[in-house]
């Protein structure tokens, strides 16, 4: 029988809602892809709390980008750095 001693949690790491039983906050925020030309990766840009820009950092160097929720907007989810 495993020792429940055994199982460690690691901080920033959040668990599936399979295992929790709860709906992840994350789940529910509105994001946009972007591809970071400055380290040739891809990650999320997400929705502020007042819902008029989109925020991210790329997760290799650090730098931030963001994109502004304007009047009419766009169906496009891709989007790519300079």
């Amino acid at each position: 029988m495993a020792d429940p001693q055994d199982r460690i949690e690691i901080g920033g790491v959040e668990r599936p809602a399979a295992v929790t039983g709860e709906t992840p906050a994350r789940a529910s925020r509105r994001w946009l892809s972007v591809w970071f030309n400055c380290c040739k990766v891809y990650d999320r840009m997400y929705l502020n709390a007042e819902g008029t820009r989109y925020r991210g950092r790329c997760p290799s160097c650090g730098s931030t980008v963001s994109a502004r929720v304007g009047e009419g907007g766009t169906s496009r989810r891709m989007f790519e750095t300079r």
